[in-house]
């Protein structure tokens, strides 16, 4: 199986520390499911973005979003932003 590389721009790593300790654990987790297998629809509630872009994902956790490009030539995840629901989109 192959393993991709995350990479976290500097606001994600920033909303990240911002967390309670619960959703940074249940963030982490669903990242390294994420890096695991990012095309993963059972496990992960994600959807390809409209608009976006080709290779650019929403991963849905609870009521935050992350946003997400994949580069198959690196196999690097580069997550570009996260947030809550009303935000992320903007």
């Amino acid at each position: 199986m192959t393993v991709y590389t995350l990479k976290l721009h500097k606001q994600v790593k920033k909303f990240l520390q911002s967390l309670t300790p619960e959703w940074q654990t249940r963030f982490y987790d669903k990242l390294e499911m994420l890096r695991q297998n990012p095309y993963d629809r059972i496990q992960l509630d994600i959807k390809p973005m409209q608009g976006a872009g080709e290779s650019v994902y929403r991963l849905r956790v609870g009521q935050y979003r992350f946003i997400y490009q994949i580069n198959e030539n690196k196999l690097v995840i580069y997550i570009m932003t996260a947030g809550s629901r009303g935000g992320v989109y903007k």
